[in-house]
């Protein structure tokens, strides 16, 4: 039987050998071009419905344009090619098979102009055009698994609700080192054949190296040091590939149709997504407001807000949505708690801050199969019916209950007032005056919102060099 299964598995490899419209090379593919279509728009919906898109038309039009310049150099270029900007602040970019590009709102700020943008585009092009992604998924079905479903949350949040759709899954698949090189070399070509300088992309990967992680929230969507390796020679790597695309190129790189772009982007939390600020987090859209523990690191995702103390704390916090919510709402705490398997031990219905709630004691398991208890409130807030639960070891639990349930009594909505105060951060300009340094630029114009450090990566510039009198400065100032 094993001999068969190696030779059933032999001549599937064979007949599923392709290809590669990009490279020339053969490789294994289970997927045709109609699938990998299929599966790109499956998973576009769902990137759109859960992360958003950035709302701002001329924006999108702006990336779109370039991508379409971009799409028309590549190897394939029949694909329906789509370029969004979605609304997270993470720093990255990502591309589905079919031909489905993305920028995070988070990223724009850090690049320098057009070309870098070009550049960044054309990497995600590259992927699709030689087909990464359905490469990946054709390994995982011969390997028996299908496509792996990632989780992104935290394994104790995960039996309330995961984020286990397609386009996330494909989304955080880590290519190989090899594919981002071939990837690289084929994004300067694209560039290259569509009129940008084709050192956008040394210079892109050079300010990326620099920010690594550092530009605030990585939870629901990673930064590009986590799904982007960057070795540390891969700007040198691109260098001969770069002098060559020179020769030929039109050298374009539009800063200051870039930058007019730039003026009042939003840059961190969203109204749209609420804002995170220190323990409190606030949601001017759906107006409603919650205080976590003093201390904790309190992350805004997607799908959930969640809370700890410290990296591998056995005690956190999450605030979401409750699924299917209908009925009163005690009824929506008992049925949403058993399905994610967890058994009611004591609770009782009431008001929090004049909103309907229901308070209860679960026990339960999660994923990882560990033992869990559970302080949960329900409590319904205009049209919503939120969960904010404390989620605990047992041995934890009683410590740590009295903490959760001064935030869970903290949930009130927000007037309309307040909630019209409540402004993003946003892009604007400083001309740097002689004297200025990073530090007193981003205490100053910069209203303290960012570091010194990242500022200095923000305006392509390495931190321990000081700006020059009379350069126009990205800063970030408070809503």
């Amino acid at each position: 039987m094993r001999a068969l299964r190696y030779l059933v598995v032999a001549s599937l490899v064979t007949v599923a050998c392709a290809t590669n419209p990009a490279t020339g090379k053969r490789q294994l593919m289970l997927m045709s071009e109609a699938e990998e279509i299929a599966l790109g728009k499956q998973a576009d919906a769902e990137i759109r419905q859960q992360m958003g898109l950035y709302q701002d038309k001329a924006l999108q039009q702006y990336v779109n344009q370039v991508g379409q310049r971009l799409a028309k150099a590549s190897h394939r270029p029949n694909l329906p090619w789509t370029f969004a900007v979605v609304d997270q602040q993470a720093v990255n970019a990502f591309a589905l098979p079919g031909g489905y590009i993305y920028l995070t709102r988070g990223i724009l700020p850090f690049l320098r102009d057009e070309a870098e943008m070009a550049a960044v585009l054309g990497h995600e092009v590259g992927h699709v055009d030689a087909r990464h992604s359905a490469a990946q998924y054709s390994q995982q079905v011969l390997a028996g698994g299908g496509l792996a479903i990632t989780g992104i949350l935290f394994p104790e949040t995960q039996p309330f609700q995961g984020l286990a759709g397609a386009g996330l899954s494909l989304m955080f698949l880590r290519h190989s080192r090899e594919a981002e090189l071939e990837s690289d070399q084929l994004g300067v070509g694209y560039a290259s054949k569509g009129g940008w300088d084709p050192s956008g992309m040394p210079g892109m990967l050079t300010t990326l190296q620099r920010l690594d992680a550092a530009s605030g929230n990585t939870r629901g969507v990673p930064n590009w040091a986590m799904t982007h390796p960057l070795p540390a020679d891969r700007v040198d790597l691109i260098k001969e590939t770069v002098a060559a695309a020179r020769s030929t190129s039109t050298q374009t790189r539009n800063e200051a149709q870039f930058e007019r772009q730039l003026d009042g982007l939003v840059f961190g939390d969203s109204r749209e997504q609420g804002f995170v600020r220190g323990s409190d987090f606030l949601h001017p859209v759906l107006r409603f407001a919650v205080r976590f523990p003093q201390g904790w690191e309190v992350m805004n995702s997607p799908q959930q807000v969640v809370a700890r103390r410290e990296e591998n704390s056995n005690a956190v916090m999450l605030l979401q949505l409750a699924p299917n919510a209908s009925g009163s709402v005690e009824n929506t705490a008992r049925r949403s708690m058993a399905e994610a398997g967890f058994r009611l031990l004591n609770g009782d219905a009431g008001r929090i801050n004049g909103l309907d709630a229901f308070v209860g004691v679960y026990q339960g398991v999660n994923e990882n199969t560990a033992n869990m208890a559970v302080e949960a409130a329900h409590i319904r807030a205009g049209n919503n019916t939120y969960i904010l639960a404390g989620i605990a070891t047992p041995n934890a639990f009683n410590g740590a209950r009295s903490t959760f349930q001064s935030s869970i009594q903290s949930f009130r909505q927000l007037s309309a007032s307040e909630a019209e105060r409540l402004q993003p951060d946003r892009v604007e300009f400083y001309t740097a005056r002689s004297g200025d340094t990073w530090e007193s630029i981003a205490k100053g114009a910069g209203r303290g919102v960012l570091r010194a450090e990242t500022l200095a990566v923000m305006n392509g510039s390495d931190p321990g060099t000081p700006p020059k009198a009379g350069a126009r400065i990205r800063v970030v100032v408070r809503g």
